[in-house]
């Protein structure tokens, strides 16, 4: 029995709230680097800022493209293996965002 939700599994709509996540966490790093950098200036933080946008992007067209073609992916197995993924990804990014917020 699998449950659905607009024409989506379970899995699918766990991915992409994972993914919605992750987003607002590097919306939280993004103003944290951008916040840094205009006060110290270093170059140092246009790295963490590059890095955060890169994966902000990636999290924001992985999150389109599930919604968009959630129905036409070819296994539940490749979805539970991008759902892992993006569960790491966010356990990174919270120990990253922490780290952050204190230093």
């Amino acid at each position: 029995m699998t449950i659905e939700l607009l024409g989506l599994t379970w899995i699918q709509i766990a991915d992409i709230g994972v993914g919605v996540v992750n987003i607002g966490i590097l919306l939280g790093l993004l103003y944290l680097y951008i916040n840094t950098y205009r006060q110290i200036k270093v170059g140092f933080t246009i790295g963490l800022i590059l890095f955060a946008s890169v994966l902000l992007f990636n999290s924001i067209f992985g999150v389109i493209f599930l919604i968009m073609n959630g129905n036409m992916l070819p296994s539940e197995n490749g979805l539970i293996k991008d759902t892992i993924g993006n569960i790491i990804q966010f356990i990174a990014l919270t120990i990253l965002l922490k780290i952050t917020w204190y230093y």
